[in-house]
């Protein structure tokens, strides 16, 4: 019952939900709290914890989940880069861009923002970048910015020597990049109770998903305020579900996880409507992912990545609609199939590409629905099977969810997504000694895997 009393602090101050973060995680986080305070029962720590906010905070320490590195979802970092050439620069000459990074971590994501940015071709003095965290050792080394290999995953976005410096403990991320970004420990439920700051993008990504339901509402309304009018947010890809439609529009770009605020005085279009108008849909992408042509206008544009396009619904009219349709070999997992499954993935398939915009929008169980038809004539889709336990994992069915990601792995040993999110699984449920190991066949993946 001690415990279960000390669960209920938690989930009081910060929010967590016990049952995603672990029982066996939080047990062994208290143990160690009692090794170190030399308290040798429950009932005398959680005193301790009632009365002193410094142990509170030693004990979340050991709760919170570090899991970070740069560019951690590239997509998101291509649509960003591509949303500030072609919406931000030409729209806005002198306005400083700002953006929020909640939580933070150790500095990687918000890092990785700064770089972002400055490829795009935004100067320093047109950004800033505020970055947040509960957690003060994440914090201070965020602000000490030197980093290990486990912090660079997956093929590199940028030539790394061009904003590090190698030193002997690692790589030093420049000081022009570094003052770009102002860190602060902080909660937050709390961080901004009495300035009220504005941003133009939010990113928080992979925090809602451990939140208990009314937390995170709550947490979603303090995003909402946060964001200006037309303001881009970037989630996690297992927290699309917890957004509400009725104030965000989905950016319908395959594994960007991002959206766009509604104006107050703008309601989202429905369904019907989007059914007596397609031209309309059709225009309002063409609107925020513009063509290469396009793009290429923006006084002072350098190529980069071929921007991601956007959703089209494939046609047998037109085979250029159907080639620039995202297709399930978009995903990383898909490219490491072995040669006798390629039939399976190789063609677009509406089933799933449905699927998918239908998660973007938060139709959690009508994408399930599609996902299982889907399935059922191809078994053999890893990919499928991924995007499945994805969305399991939106609806805390982490048993089912776990399901979906061993299945993709016994058709692709390879599959980055599946061993991605199932070392996160065996984590949260303290099995250590399993995600060690997934953490380990994820590291050998190495450079190139994602693609």
């Amino acid at each position: 019952m001690t415990l279960t009393a000390i669960e209920t602090i938690l989930s009081q101050k910060i929010g967590i939900d016990a049952s995603i973060i672990g029982s066996r995680k939080i047990a062994r986080a208290v143990d160690n709290r009692l090794s170190a305070r030399g308290i040798s029962n429950l009932e005398t720590y959680l005193k301790l914890l009632q009365s002193s906010s410094q142990e509170f905070e030693e004990l979340v320490e050991q709760i919170v989940v570090p899991e970070t590195w740069f560019f951690r979802d590239r997509k998101s970092f291509d649509f960003l880069i591509n949303f500030v050439r072609t919406e931000w620069l030409p729209r806005f000459a002198h306005t400083q861009l700002r953006i929020l990074s909640v939580p933070c971590s150790s500095g990687e994501e918000p890092y990785s923002i700064a770089i972002a940015l400055i490829e795009a071709g935004l100067p320093t003095n047109r950004f800033t970048i505020d970055a947040i965290d509960i957690s003060k050792h994440a914090i201070a080394k965020a602000k000490r910015a030197i980093y290990g290999k486990n912090s660079f995953r997956g093929e590199e976005f940028v030539e790394r020597n061009r904003y590090f410096q190698q030193t002997a403990e690692g790589y030093e991320v420049i000081p022009s990049i570094r003052s770009q970004v102002n860190f602060r420990q902080s909660n937050i439920l709390s961080a901004f109770s009495v300035v009220q700051a504005k941003y133009n993008i939010v990113f928080c990504r992979n925090l809602l998903i451990y939140l208990e339901p009314s937390t995170c509402t709550q947490v979603v309304n303090i995003l909402d305020r946060l964001l200006l009018p037309d303001g881009l947010l970037f989630v996690g890809a297992s927290e699309t579900g917890k957004i509400k439609s009725d104030r965000f529009t989905s950016i319908r770009q395959s594994f960007t996880f991002a959206y766009r605020k509604v104006e107050s005085n703008q309601a989202p279009l429905q369904k019907t409507e989007l059914e007596r108008d397609k031209h309309l849909q059709l225009n309002k992408c063409d609107r925020l992912y513009p063509a290469d042509r396009e793009a290429q206008a923006v006084p002072g544009y350098r190529p980069w990545r071929k921007p991601y396009p956007a959703y089209r619904k494939p046609t047998t009219q037109s085979s250029s609609v159907a080639k620039n349709t995202p297709t399930i070999s978009t995903i990383s997992c898909a490219k490491t199939q072995p040669a006798i499954h390629q039939t399976n993935i190789t063609k677009p398939d509406v089933s799933l590409e449905i699927a998918k915009q239908l998660a973007d929008e938060g139709q959690v169980e009508a994408a399930i629905n599609h996902c299982q038809q889907y399935l059922n004539s191809k078994q053999t889709s890893a990919e499928a099977h991924v995007l499945l336990g994805t969305l399991h994992q939106v609806k805390a069915e982490y048993t089912q969810a776990e399901r979906c990601f061993q299945k993709a792995l016994y058709l692709n040993p390879n599959c980055y997504e599946a061993l991605m999110h199932l070392a996160l699984i065996k984590e949260h449920r303290g099995d250590i000694v399993t995600a060690s190991i997934l953490q380990q066949r994820i590291q050998k993946l190495g450079i190139g895997s994602r693609e």
